[in-house]
């Protein structure tokens, strides 16, 4: 097995980039697989075996995929298939670079939530005026049913910016590599898709921007955090393709 435990302050310390890539490769197995949703999973111990690690790094692994909503486990039973992604996410993402995207829409979901509130409070005339034009850019892109990453991010952006605030600014900035990453996993299974599922991206930031414009702060949080957990629901749940 690999070393990959270590005692840190008396607690143990889990190889976190392993355990994404234990994470990717039963992924891999739910997308690629026969199993359907409700089938059950091999053990803790079986992964051990089958990826020569640790059970803390196979517990970490199906941990995450628990809260990504893809499996659940049951005490005393084991694990079971949830819910199972769209098989086209393997033509947009390795499996492993999955986990990390999640937690980056996870973490989006506190800052940007955040953002947006402050935003609606604070925005000036020439910001919302920024964050209309960039808007109106993903509009006029879905009519063409071609939402570019870029777009969709500088979107965002320009809610970060009109917070007035220098780290969610500087957060947005450091987020852009991941962010453009997930946008192009994202969108790329958007465009695939039925043009209904286009319609819902667009009308989620369509009540976005309305919040925003109209200074509400309490909606305009609530807004972005549906439209990221929404975002984050398209990518774990290939029901979402059939939906219209």
């Amino acid at each position: 097995m690999h070393d990959t435990e270590a005692k840190v302050g008396g607690e143990e310390e889990v190889n976190s980039p392993l355990a994404d890539h234990v994470y990717g490769e039963i992924l891999s197995q739910i997308l690629s697989g026969p199993l359907d949703v409700g089938a059950k999973l091999p053990s803790e111990n079986d992964y051990c075996r089958m990826f020569s690690v640790s059970r803390p790094i196979v517990r970490m692994a199906l941990t995450r995929l628990g809260a990504d909503g893809i499996l659940e486990r049951k005490r005393g039973s084991g694990t079971y298939i949830k819910r199972r992604p769209s098989k086209r996410l393997a033509d947009f993402a390795q499996p492993g670079d999955v986990a990390v995207l999640l937690q980056c829409i996870e973490y989006r979901i506190e800052i940007e939530g955040t953002a947006a509130a402050l935003a609606a409070q604070r925005r000036t005339d020439q910001q919302l005026a920024n964050i209309k034009a960039a808007f109106e850019r993903l509009k006029t892109e879905a009519i063409s049913d071609f939402i570019t990453p870029e777009s969709d991010f500088g979107f965002h952006n320009a809610i970060a910016v009109a917070t007035g605030n220098i780290f969610f600014i500087d957060t947005m900035r450091m987020l852009q590599e991941q962010t453009v990453r997930l946008l192009t996993v994202s969108l790329g299974l958007t465009k695939s898709s039925n043009k209904e599922r286009i319609r819902r991206v667009i009308d989620e930031h369509t009540e976005i921007f309305e919040a925003i414009s109209a200074g509400d702060p309490v909606l305009a949080s609530a807004a972005m955090r549906m439209h990221l957990a929404r975002s984050r629901r398209r990518l774990t749940d290939g029901t979402q393709d059939a939906i219209s």
